[in-house]
């Protein structure tokens, strides 16, 4: 797999096409020999000709419009090495190939990926025509996938690494994502191809073209002793020559099959699975209700040997057509209990299609982290037991309603109220709550009476007070008057000077630009309420008018009441 625009489609992904377009001219920009320099640029930008490796002080002389953002390679490249971990549905051995493609190892799995339509006798059928298809079908499947995810890929399949390499970076197209060389067939299908696509440095595709060959066929007749002759005699010191001729051979070699190339796969993270194949295919709803409940009986106890619990389990169905059906739940806190995993996935596969047998269900465990065994009768811990029956409800009605559906609110370090919290998905959240709170530090002697209910957007309210900075002593909210008999504070609070600066920030959402002057109060009932003076008297009023305007009294500070306190 080769993924030409990788970084900046990688970017899009995580920042969104307003941050990242498409349509304009975009290069990323980082440090290079000389300097800062074009790393990648989008399509837009290719088609002003704009290159990598480009400075960045020539390109914005030629290009002025161009849009620069910085470059991420560590970034890149966890995500690829994500992906690669991905693709493990297309080949249990893979890995990156360089910053910008992945290789899979698919020996023994085209098979999983034989069309639809396909009688049982072409399936039961090892000819080459066969095969062929089914690898049609597999690269079909991999780039229909990639391309619904916003990835632009082209593919190959070929004997060798080498020969994979070459025809899917300089034998592929927008119109043919991928190609296939047939088994043996690496010799006639690289030939034509450049000497680029064999993985050497520049320097030996510059000696390779000076002498006159420039497709990789023209490599195939030469006699090797010659070939080392015409490179030594390129540089004035014998030692260069013979190690770029060598590296040259050994590419070529290995394109071909002539030479192994070694291949390290990615170092599996250890997972905690379940299996239990059928010696014949599950059709009914009632035998897979019963399977999962062993497999969750089988994954539980390996999840208590390890003394671990996990936040999502997969299960995964193997149907016997080759097509496989996954359903996903998560928990709110680490889970290893046996009933609760069987209610969330018993849920999921109510309606699911059997087809025509299971041949082989999984139930993985992932995001395992350590989880301690818990008392459960006697002496146990009555609010343990009230949180964890919260995680369950929460677990419940996420894998009902969909986890960006039920949220809760988390504490955020903000001086301003309104910024105070952030709705955040409580699935995977709720452990975190009470450790969140704990370590949020008072930001004012009165944080510990902060109404836990505030009223959004603030009211408005009419106030008498003794001084125009004192405390009301009589106030009307939603035309009723009240009067006070007892007020504590002011506790001030200055608008977010940064807010003006960074747009994305919280302060800058909640919206409060002049200075507040807070009161706790209660009236004459006995209710307390929580209100605030929005601006200074002679100093910040809302807006800016003459004393003879009209509408003075109306932007000198005003009154709002921003929460009830029980």
């Amino acid at each position: 797999m080769w993924l030409p625009a990788w970084p900046i489609e990688r970017l899009r992904r995580h920042r969104g096409p307003e941050v990242v377009p498409a349509d304009q001219p975009l290069a990323l920009v980082a440090h290079g020999a000389h300097g800062l320099e074009i790393a990648a640029a989008n399509e837009a930008a290719r088609a002003l000709r704009l290159r990598v490796g480009t400075g960045l002080a020539d390109a914005r002389a030629a290009f002025p419009a161009l849009i620069t953002l910085p470059a991420d390679g560590g970034g890149d490249r966890d995500d690829l090495v994500r992906l690669a971990r991905w693709c493990g549905r297309y080949g249990p051995a893979r890995h990156i190939d360089g910053e910008d493609g992945i290789w899979i190892d698919i020996t023994g799995v085209a098979h999983l990926f034989m069309p639809k339509a396909a009688t049982s006798k072409a399936v039961a059928g090892m000819t080459q025509e066969n095969e062929e298809v089914r690898e049609q079908a597999l690269l079909a499947d991999l780039t229909t996938r990639l391309s619904a995810l916003g990835i632009t890929v082209r593919a190959a399949c070929a004997d060798t690494l080498g020969a994979a390499h070459a025809l899917a970076r300089f034998a592929t197209s927008p119109e043919d994502a991928f190609v296939i060389a047939p088994p043996g067939g690496a010799s006639p299908a690289l030939a034509s191809l450049p000497v680029a696509a064999l993985r050497i440095e520049a320097d030996a595709i510059r000696l390779l073209e000076r002498l006159g060959l420039r497709r990789i066929g023209q490599l195939y007749g030469l006699p090797r002793a010659a070939l080392e002759r015409r490179f030594r005699a390129m540089h004035r010191q014998d030692r260069p020559g013979a190690e770029t001729i060598a590296t040259v051979l050994m590419r070529l070699d290995q394109a071909l099959g002539h030479y192994g190339e070694p291949r390290v796969p990615l170092v599996e993270a250890p997972d905690f699975i379940a299996r239990l194949p059928f010696s014949d295919p599950v059709l009914t709803a009632t035998g897979i209700e019963a399977a999962l409940g062993r497999l969750c009986s089988d994954l539980v106890n390996l999840l208590a040997e390890a003394g671990v619990g996990g936040r999502r389990f997969r299960l995964s169905l193997y149907r016997s057509d080759g097509t496989l059906g996954e359903v996903a739940v998560g928990t709110s806190t680490p889970c290893r209990d046996e009933v609760h995993i069987d209610r969330l996935l018993r849920g999921k596969i109510a309606e699911f299609d059997a087809g025509f047998g299971i041949d082989l269900m999984t139930l993985e465990a992932h995001e395992v982290t350590r989880l301690d065994a818990r008392q459960q009768g006697l002496d146990a811990d009555a609010a343990g037991t009230r949180a964890r029956a919260a995680a369950r409800l929460v677990d419940r009605l996420s894998g009902r309603l969909g986890r960006c559906r039920v949220m809760r609110l988390r504490p955020r370090a903000s001086h301003i109220p309104e910024a105070a919290q952030e709705r955040v998905t409580a699935l995977g959240t709720m452990d975190q709550a009470k450790t969140s709170a704990a370590s949020e530090a008072p930001l004012s002697s009165f944080e510990g009476r902060r109404p836990a209910f505030l009223l959004d957007p603030p009211e408005p309210i009419e106030v008498l007070a003794t001084v125009p900075e004192g405390a009301p002593v009589l106030l009307v909210w939603r035309r009723v008057r009240r009067r006070i008999v007892r007020a504590e504070g002011p506790e001030r609070i200055a608008p977010a000077w940064w807010a003006a600066y960074v747009p994305s920030s919280p302060e800058a959402a909640a919206g409060a630009p002049l200075t507040r002057d807070y009161y706790i109060i209660e009236e004459a009932g006995g209710a307390h309420y929580w209100v605030f003076r929005a601006g200074l008297y002679d100093k910040e009023r809302d807006g800016a008018c003459d004393e003879d305007d009209d509408d003075f009294q109306a932007r000198t500070p005003r009154w709002f009441m921003h929460g009830l306190i029980p």
